[in-house]
């Protein structure tokens, strides 16, 4: 009976460290997979394009805003010569991140002075905000897919492309 006893108990303990393990693991990945969805936005803010380009799967896909999805190199092109030459001097926020396995949703803000062309807008060396949602996923501590919305719209009412909305 104290055998039984004994293997039960071992079973029990095991079963306790084994699932305490996983746990710890598994929350020290998804804090790791926070830190590089967040390392990803930083290197494009600071010009870092080795980074980006480390940190991005060689099978990496964009899909933003309505567009056909993008891969890794047409990400990269977009990023430094369009959107990081339009807009300058950015402090890019995060507001709430969340991450569950995979994948790190995160909420932005990016205050950013517009001071080059901007999708055929001249310009404006105004400064403005665009806000936005981002979803990454990673895999073996790189991204391999983001999905993206920005608010365009209230960028174009701030860049005066489109007129502000009227209140009564």
């Amino acid at each position: 009976m104290r055998k039984v006893i004994l293997s039960v108990l071992l079973i029990v303990a095991s079963t306790v460290i084994y699932s305490q393990t996983n746990k710890q693991k598994s929350e020290m990945e998804t804090s790791a997979n926070k830190e590089t969805a967040l390392g990803l936005s930083r290197a494009i803010m600071t010009g870092q394009w080795d980074k980006v380009d480390a940190l991005l799967d060689e099978n990496f896909q964009y899909v933003g805003d309505g567009q056909a999805p993008i891969g890794k190199q047409a990400y990269i092109y977009f990023m430094k010569e369009m959107l990081c030459t339009a807009m300058t001097n950015m402090d890019m926020k995060f507001p709430r991140v969340i991450a569950e396995g995979d994948f790190v949703s995160v909420d932005y803000t990016n205050e950013m002075t517009n001071s080059g062309p901007f999708f055929g807008i001249p310009a404006t060396n105004k400064r403005v905000m665009g806000t936005g949602q981002f979803i990454r996923q990673m895999k073996d501590g790189k991204v391999v897919a983001e999905w993206q919305t920005t608010n365009m719209y209230g960028l174009m009412v701030q860049l005066g492309v489109i007129p502000a909305p009227q209140g009564k």
